[in-house]
């Protein structure tokens, strides 16, 4: 075992990332129990884990300190004799600070054009041109785990990588000072504290309106809870809470007129009933607390925020524009306006009722049967190999040896699916078992070498840089994104050679495609709603076809064989894509392969439906009364694709015929 001596961890510089290093850095100390640990941070950090017992030492840094070269840091760092450095934050100075401190060793991510900087670059889990949506606390756990084991030669412990919950710790000085603050505001005694954080750092856009947490504030009040807002120490934040004390009909206690410690704030959140939050730091101290909380999403992403805490309810509206991830809102705010003082304050009730189960998190069991809901869902990083995998899966998957590269090649139960032109790809309809009563029905592709004219092929188009399989999967969680139902993706990953690849999606449910159910309409419309009205049939597929050619993608192979009529366990029906191979956002030529979309589904479903049903169908594309001249050379175009469509169709028709 080649074990480093001398460890530095130079941790994130937001709290709440550095909140959600926890668990990584709790399995570094496990795994390496008798090696020198020591953390770099900025005062904020350092207040805000003081106390955790997982490091030796502590190196400060502040603003004066962190410029390029700064020579008093660097000394400093080489007075300790480093031998490996962990940098955690992305930045390029980060990377820089540790390489001219002479750290021999340097693990971090391959980003911002810093690889050549460190001695082990670590690839950052990716989905093509984008970074893959895992949890922060899976992002840093990733690097630590490939630093114990690539850099250091340790393994880590199996019970270290299953303990993923987040902690904090207080000391005396802490609670001294919250006893003081709490005598002063007469709540000594007090045990239904309720904090509220109407701030974020991120920007206005994450915030909730104060007039509604005020509103909430005072609900709160008449049920004999004692309201605490707490706001960062700047001027934007101390507005925000003066404007709820003012707004507040009931008195509401306001923690920036006491400037308090972040160790008293620890304590202070430590004491509290329940947290009201924007997305914001403080929402991963009260979970390390295990204080309940309701957490407020609007523009910014759920995924990165995932702890798997039970005592959370998230709120968060589906808007027609995804999570923005901007600090300021362009439009009208809606994903966070859409969200009611009545939709929190139910959620605050349940989580202070005593009778009530904490807000309980998502499992297989609960998922099987519904659609994919791409926010309130997560994904980790594959155990071997690049790749993703489904958090509530991963449980199922390890039981049937599908957690792994190796067990997926492996792996030879499931039916076989046969079709024609599948080369160097194979289809199995895998059948796993829930629990007596239940299955879930999981589709695996899987993807061998593809041979040197394929490779050929790749390296001469876009693909080139990616496996086959991830461009299934990256469809299916875009897609979703954009309010475009898919098939829930399961799990997908590549050799780092990328030469073999898989992907796995879950059955849509009690679902069929359209290419075999419209030829059984008349026994079929028993079953769907959807089928016993035509005209909202047409309307349905027009706007899924409007929607996705509006958030500019491409399917490339739209016809009715890959939209399915589904329907789940709420008896909810929705029209969904599949087959998402081929789905791209084109650069350029938009049009034309728009054009080659319709024509597929023309040339597919013309069958089934009258001259006016196309015209209604369009409409409804167009979105429009009437068809403009523009709008009328459309179509043109899509005819004569679907005629050319007809004729490859009936010449591969004749040539089979032939072969025969």
């Amino acid at each position: 075992m080649n074990q480093s001596n001398n460890i530095l961890v130079v941790l994130p510089n937001p709290m709440g990332d550095a909140i959600m290093c926890i668990p990584a850095l709790r399995r570094l100390r496990q795994s390496l129990p008798h090696t020198r640990i020591t953390y770099m941070a900025n005062p904020v950090v350092r207040a805000i884990l003081d106390g955790v017992p997982w490091t030796d030492d502590w190196l400060d840094y502040n603003k004066s300190r962190v410029a390029l070269c700064h020579m008093p840091l660097l000394a400093d760092l080489r007075r300790h004799k480093f031998d490996t450095a962990v940098v955690m934050p992305n930045s390029f100075r980060s990377a820089l600070t540790v390489r001219l401190a002479g750290v021999k060793k340097r693990i971090g991510y391959d980003r911002d054009g810093r690889g050549i900087l460190l001695t082990c670059p670590i690839p950052v889990p990716r989905l093509l041109e984008r970074r893959a949506p895992i949890s922060m606390g899976d992002y840093y756990g990733f690097l630590t785990d490939k630093a114990i084991e690539l850099v250091l030669g340790a393994a880590v412990p199996s019970n270290a990588k299953e303990d993923n919950h987040l902690q904090l710790f207080t000391n005396e000085n802490d609670r001294r000072e919250i006893d003081e603050l709490l005598h002063h505001w007469s709540l000594m005694d007090e045990k239904r504290m309720v904090i509220m954080v109407p701030g974020g750092a991120f920007g206005p856009s994450k915030c909730w309106l104060p007039e509604r947490f005020a509103q909430l504030a005072d609900k709160l009040t008449e049920q004999r809870y004692r309201v605490i807002i707490s706001c960062a120490p700047n001027d934007a934040e101390r507005q925000i809470a003066e404007q709820i004390t003012t707004l507040a009909e009931r008195p509401v206690y306001n923690l920036s007129d006491k400037g308090i410690s972040l160790g008293g704030l620890k304590e202070l959140i430590r004491r509290c009933c329940l947290m009201i939050a924007n997305d914001t730091g403080p929402c991963h101290i009260a979970a390390a607390f295990n204080v309940p909380m309701v957490t407020i999403f609007g523009p910014t992403d759920p995924r990165w925020t995932v702890t798997g805490y039970d005592k959370e309810i998230r709120l968060r509206v589906d808007v027609d524009c995804p999570p923005c991830q901007k600090p300021t809102c362009s439009r009208d705010h809606r994903c966070m306006t859409e969200i009611t003082v009545d939709n929190v304050y139910a959620a605050a009730k349940k989580q202070l009722s005593p009778s009530s189960a904490a807000a309980a998190q998502q499992n297989i069991n609960n998922l099987v049967g519904t659609y994919y809901s791409p926010f309130t869902e997560s994904f980790t990083t594959l155990s071997s190999g690049i790749g993703l995998i489904h958090k509530d899966y991963l449980p199922l998957l390890e039981q049937q040896n599908l957690a792994s590269l190796h067990d997926v090649f492996a792996y030879q139960h499931g039916q076989k699916l046969t079709k024609p032109g599948l080369g160097a790809r194979q289809r199995l309809r895998l059948e796993l078992l829930l629990n007596k009563n239940k299955k879930v029905v999981v589709y695996l592709k899987r993807y061998d070498y593809p041979g040197p004219i394929r490779l050929l092929r790749q390296w001469l188009s876009r693909r080139s840089l990616a496996a086959e399989a991830v461009y299934d999967f990256t469809a299916a969680i875009s897609l979703a994104e954009n309010n475009i139902p898919v098939a829930r993706p399961i799990a997908y990953g590549t050799q780092s050679h990328r030469r073999r690849s898989f992907v796995m999606f879950e059955e849509l449910p009690n679902a069929d495609a359209l290419e075999r159910l419209l030829p059984q309409w008349s026994q079929k419309k028993t079953e769907y709603d959807l089928l016993r009205n035509k005209k909202k049939l047409l309307s349905q597929t027009a706007q899924l076809v409007r929607r996705l050619h509006n958030c500019g993608f491409c399917h490339r192979d739209l016809y009715l064989a890959h939209i399915f009529l589904g329907r789940d366990r709420t008896a909810c029906e929705r029209l969904s894509l599949i087959d998402l191979h081929r789905v791209f956002t084109p650069a350029i030529l938009r049009r034309r392969w728009q054009v080659k979309d319709l024509a597929q589904l023309y040339y597919s479903a013309r069958t089934y439906f009258t001259a006016a049903d196309v015209m209604r169908f369009l409409l409804e594309y167009f979105q429009s009364d009437r068809l403009t001249t523009r709008q009328k050379r459309f179509i043109h175009a899509v005819y004569r694709k679907t005629q050319r469509i007809a004729g490859h169709d009936q010449n591969r028709i004749r040539k089979q015929q032939k072969a025969q």
